[in-house]
Formats: C-alpha cells, sequence, structure tokens
C-alpha cells in the first residue's frame, strides 16, 4: 500500500467518490473543496495498491494531531484489508490521528466504528458536533474518535479542528 500526495487533475474522481459516500452535510461544495489544494496543512492522498487506485484520505495536519477529514475505500475494493493498511500508514507518519464517525445506531454505522476500533481508535465519550460545510447546511451529531488513546484535552482538539478544517471560531 502507498499513500501518494493527490493533484489536482485527481480531484474530479476523489470529489466523485465523495459524492457517492457522504451526504450533502458531510463534505463541502465542489469549488470549496477544490480551494483546500491551498492549504498548507491539508493534504488528500490517493491509496495505491499494486499501481491501482484503490480510495483516498483527507487530512489535516493541525500540528499535536492529524484530523482525517474523508477517508473512502472505493466500492470494488473494500473488503480486502486496505482501509486497515491505510490507517497503518497514516500511523506511521502521525503521532496522533483524530476522525469522525457516525454514531453506532443501525448495522453500517456499528461496523464502521468497530472497524476503527479494530485499528486502535476510540470514541471519545463527549459529545461532538460537526459543524456545517456549507452556508445554510446543517450540522450533523457525530463521535470523534482518535488514535492511540482518548483525547486528553478535548475541547482544545475541537476547538482546532473547528476554527482550521471548518474555519469558524465559534462554538457549536
Amino acid at each position: 500500500m502507498r499513500l501518494v500526495k493527490a493533484r489536482r487533475e485527481d480531484f474530479d474522481t476523489i470529489y466523485a467518490e465523495m459524492e457517492k459516500n457522504f451526504i450533502l452535510d458531510e463534505r463541502r461544495d465542489k469549488e470549496d473543496a477544490e480551494k483546500l489544494f491551498d492549504k498548507s496543512e491539508y493534504v488528500i492522498y490517493r491509496a495505491e495498491k499494486g499501481g491501482e487506485n484503490v480510495g483516498f484520505v483527507s487530512v489535516w495536519d493541525l500540528g499535536d494531531f492529524a484530523f482525517i477529514e474523508h477517508f473512502v475505500t472505493y466500492e470494488a475494493h473494500r473488503n480486502k484489508g486496505y482501509g486497515s493498511e491505510v490507517l497503518k500508514k497514516l500511523k506511521e507518519n502521525y503521532k496522533t490521528l483524530v476522525l469522525e464517525a457516525e454514531p453506532p445506531k443501525v448495522d453500517m454505522q456499528k461496523r464502521r466504528i468497530a472497524f476503527y476500533e479494530r485499528n486502535g481508535f476510540c470514541q471519545n465519550p463527549q459529545k461532538y458536533i460537526q459543524p456545517s460545510y456549507r452556508r445554510n447546511g446543517h450540522i450533523v451529531e457525530l463521535v470523534l474518535m482518535s488514535f492511540p488513546s482518548k483525547l486528553c484535552n478535548f475541547e482544545s482538539a475541537v476547538q482546532k479542528i473547528y476554527s482550521i478544517a471548518y474555519e469558524t471560531g465559534e462554538e457549536i
């Protein structure tokens, strides 16, 4: 498994997968998402296995931790262990990882949480709200998960995510 920094010419394919895998309230408008290529702390990695693109992961380097914003294994490549391989590569590059996941209410959400837990992530018990990605958009209640342990300073981490990744300084 290799993680290769995506280029702008990869963006249309990646964004099409975002549209397939994330509801409107869990992704930016295409134009705003593409502008993130100009942010020094943001990177999208293409996941390659055997020379083939098998998914992508977008990451914000927030200094004391990396925030995984979007993570997708393409449908044709699921259930082959590639997601775990991507997380292993990220753990080699970042000391602490943080990500958002849907609360485990239905089977698919429970399976997703279990996947992250098998890969060493912990659920932080505090309530977490994902800010809206767009004007007049909706907030989304999610679970904030972290590796290798629960966050020592949850509120500080949330404020950093809000202010840098979501570009809002306000409490949600």
